[in-house]
C-alpha cells in the first residue's frame, strides 16, 4: 500500500508543479479540450496513459485483488472520468452525494479552464493536501 500512496503523492504534488513534466506529460489532455467533454476523459499522452495503467494494474496486483474487483474498479474509474468530463453537473453525480470527498464536473471544469489547480481526478482531499485546490465564486460553464 505504501508504494501506491507514494506514487499518487508524486503524481498529485510533483508533476503539476514541474513545468517540464506538465508540458510533456499532462498538457496533451488539455490540447483540444479547454472545456471538458466526455471524450477528453481518455485523451492523454503516452507517458500519462502508461503511468496511469501502471498504477491501476500495479495496485491491483500488489493488493491481490480478485479479477471481479479489478473489473469493478476499472468500470467505476471509467464512469467517474466520463462524469467529470461530461460538462454537466448531474443531480445523481457522486460529488453531490459526497461533496466533502468527491470532485465532480464543476471541480474539474476549473482544472480545465484555469489549468493551475484541481489536479486530483476524483477525490478533493488530494488537492487540499497538496495545496492545489482552487475554488471559484464565479459561475462555471458546467450546466
Amino acid at each position: 500500500m505504501y508504494p501506491i500512496i507514494c506514487y499518487v503523492l508524486l503524481w498529485q504534488c510533483v508533476v503539476p508543479r514541474s513545468r517540464w513534466l506538465y508540458h510533456h506529460v499532462h498538457q496533451a489532455h488539455h490540447q483540444n479540450h479547454r472545456s471538458p467533454i466526455a471524450l477528453a476523459a481518455q485523451d492523454a499522452s503516452i507517458p500519462e496513459l502508461l503511468s496511469l495503467l501502471l498504477l491501476a494494474l500495479g495496485s491491483s496486483w500488489l493488493l491481490g485483488c480478485h479479477p471481479l474487483c479489478e473489473t469493478a474498479f476499472h468500470l467505476l474509474n471509467s464512469w467517474l472520468a466520463v462524469e467529470d468530463h461530461c460538462g454537466y453537473d448531474l443531480p445523481w453525480a457522486l460529488h453531490r452525494l459526497l461533496p466533502w470527498l468527491c470532485a465532480g464536473a464543476p471541480h474539474h471544469q476549473l482544472h480545465h479552464s484555469l489549468q493551475n489547480g484541481n489536479y486530483a481526478p476524483y477525490f478533493t482531499y488530494w488537492d487540499r493536501f497538496c495545496g492545489t485546490d482552487i475554488t471559484s465564486n464565479k459561475q462555471t460553464s458546467v450546466t
